[in-house]
């Protein structure tokens, strides 16, 4: 009986300390880096900024992402959230929950009211003709 009350409480205690890893593996903690990969449908997006802002929507940290896609930086709070922009694709906005992101972004669909295009004719735009007096260059010889 007492044999079986030492090996429960090791396979309990061995149980928590794994809990414990997984847990520290899956919310990452002030310090940690934080690092993943933006893609579109057509592969990795460069030059997309990746930031970390808190409750009152100050930047606090911030990455760019390089010619794969790819990004890291220093998590400054856990509570904080991530927010990534780029000029041509849909804002995401996620909680810090782990430490690696694969985000992937949709097109921005901008619809313009219609306009009307007046063209220029041809001969009106290359017509452009100027000449110069070099007497006014004289003084400078």
């Amino acid at each position: 009986m007492r044999k079986n009350k030492l090996i429960l409480s090791v396979l309990l205690l061995l149980s928590q300390a794994v809990l414990n890893i997984i847990i520290a593996q899956v919310r990452p903690v002030p310090g940690d880096m934080i690092s993943g990969i933006v893609i579109s449908d057509r592969g990795g997006l460069s030059m997309v900024t990746v930031t970390e802002r808190d409750a009152a929507d100050r930047i606090v940290a911030h990455a760019v992402t390089d010619f794969e896609g790819k990004f890291y930086f220093k998590l400054v709070d856990s509570k904080d959230r991530i927010v990534i922009n780029h000029v041509d694709y849909e804002t995401v906005d996620i909680p810090v929950d782990q430490a690696y992101l694969r985000i992937k972004m949709k097109l921005k669909v901008t619809h313009y009211a219609d306009s009307t295009a007046f063209p220029i004719p041809l001969r009106e735009a290359a017509g452009a003709v100027d000449t110069i007096d070099m007497s006014l260059f004289e003084y400078f010889i």
